[in-house]
């Protein structure tokens, strides 16, 4: 598997004929250095955070650096003047590169990310069933529809913070210990309490919120 080399299976560069890693974004030979496809089966971590395996604790800092480096050598507009394949080339790169970021960055979606990685896609129809979290998901929102005022709006929000850096950590030590039915579980809690989280930020007095789980 290349989940945990950032060269994963050789293939050969369209212009020189030279072999490179499935992750390289410009081909290995430095005499030709020409950018490359994106690479058949390469995931995020490979081509972003090179050397490191899929994992949910990412360094943000050096995925935002390696991010912006990567964006900058591959960015359309500097392959204006090149042959038309080049020019290809860069725009499919870029659109990867971003789309990778963006799926990273993110917790929620860099945990969906993880578990299809391991073949276990979560899904928007995957309701939740857990007792104890419906009974919550209730309560949360009569809370937010009987507000009246800001300042009960921000106590809510604290609260909705808090449960998400909880259920983080949870993930964290779930996806450490291999533990894929409770990171599942784990990941659409966290769905749920981020459109909490869009049902306090849209809030209105009188208004009616909907949360759906």
């Amino acid at each position: 598997s290349s989940s945990s080399s950032d060269k994963g299976p050789e293939r050969t560069c369209w212009r020189c004929q030279r072999q490179t890693g499935q992750a390289k974004v410009f081909c290995e030979n430095e005499k030709c250095a020409v950018i490359q496809p994106v690479g058949k089966d390469v995931n995020y971590f490979s081509v972003l955070l090179p050397g490191t395996a899929p994992t949910f604790a990412v360094d943000t800092g050096e995925l935002r650096r390696n991010f912006l480096r990567l964006q900058q050598t591959v960015h359309p507009d500097s392959y204006s003047q090149r042959e038309q394949i080049e020019h290809k080339l860069a725009e499919s790169q870029s659109s990867w590169i971003n789309h990778a970021y963006s799926t990273l960055k993110d917790p929620l979606l860099r945990a969906q990310y993880l578990l299809k990685l391991g073949g276990n896609e979560v899904s928007e129809e995957d309701k939740i069933t857990d007792p104890g979290l419906l009974m919550e998901i209730m309560e949360t929102r009569e809370e937010i529809e009987m507000a009246a005022t800001e300042q009960q709006m921000a106590g809510i929000k604290q609260g909705n913070d808090e449960k998400i850096a909880a259920v983080m950590k949870d993930l964290q030590a779930a996806f450490d210990a291999g533990s894929v039915g409770r990171a599942k579980q784990l990941t659409n809690h966290l769905q749920y309490l981020r459109r909490v989280a869009q049902a306090v930020h849209a809030w209105e007095p009188g208004k009616r919120v909907v949360i759906s789980h």
